[in-house]
């Protein structure tokens, strides 16, 4: 399996997840304020806000499988001034510390949505910057077409779109609460982006369809999603088993479409 690189996939989808999902809560909690409709409660920020936390610390930490000592990974710093893997390492130390602060704001100051929106966009900010980082490290590689095109930054930017506005439209739907224009448009600029980074990789030369996979994340990052947008924007309440299923879905089909990203050059190993 070291083809698909799965430490790697974990980490870029999950982390990306996490960075999406606070996006999202940040941007619903600036524009709750402003209509006069029910909103999340506090009691439901904190809940959402830990589970966004879990799923970027499960991503982070899923990383250290990739490295082959572990215990050596604070050398990464050394690289700083000419890797973009030392920027990627030291932008996610710095971005997990701050969704720290950001969990504990959410949990200990429910009251104060002015630091925990003043927080949950310096984290996104970090948090684009970060994700930029890990997409440079594949797109600066001349040698491998693959991952050298603007593809992959917009893979990897539609990412955390699909998967951070999907996971806040569900929790809302659950909560027998409107998704707001503003959510459903992360979802949908997630899913277009998702679109078009596929439909532009496979126009290069060698990319791998594999079958199975490809119709997987096509089925899962694109049908189901478009689905889901459909069924949130008609405000229809749907089942905790059919929310978890196809949230669960789309979850799957970005990280098998990032099993492609991966395989499309590694299986081409030894490359000469």
């Amino acid at each position: 399996m070291s083809e698909y690189e799965l430490p790697l996939v974990f980490f870029t989808v999950f982390t990306q997840w996490g960075i999406g999902g606070v996006l999202a809560l940040t941007l619903y909690q600036l524009n709750a304020g402003r209509k006069a409709e029910p909103a999340l409660s506090h009691q439901q920020i904190k809940y959402t806000a830990l589970g966004l936390w879990l799923v970027e610390v499960l991503g982070s930490s899923l990383s250290m499988a990739h490295l082959g000592s572990p215990f050596e990974a604070y050398r990464v710093v050394l690289g700083l001034g000419h890797s973009w893997l030392s920027r990627e390492a030291v932008l996610f130390i710095v971005l997990n510390g701050g969704m720290l602060l950001w969990l504990l704001a959410c949990w200990f100051r429910p009251q104060n949505k002015a630091l925990q929106s003043a927080l949950g966009l310096v984290i996104t900010a970090l948090g684009i910057v970060a994700i930029l980082s890990s997409a440079q490290i594949y797109a600066q590689m001349a040698l491998h077409p693959l991952w050298h095109t603007p593809f992959t930054q917009v893979a990897f930017l539609g990412t955390p779109l699909l998967l951070g506005f999907t996971t806040l439209g569900i929790v809302l739907n659950a909560c027998g609460l409107n998704v707001s224009r503003l959510i459903r448009g992360g979802m949908l600029a997630g899913i277009v982006m998702v679109l078009v980074a596929l439909a532009g990789r496979y126009q290069i030369d060698g990319a791998s369809t594999l079958g199975v996979l490809l119709w997987w994340q096509i089925c899962g990052s694109i049908l189901i999603a478009a689905a889901m947008f459909t069924l949130l924007r008609t405000r229809v309440h749907l089942s905790p088993t059919l929310a978890i299923v196809a949230g669960a879905m789309i979850v799957s089909g970005e990280v098998v479409g990032r099993m492609l990203f991966y395989n499309n050059v590694m299986s081409q190993f030894p490359w000469c």
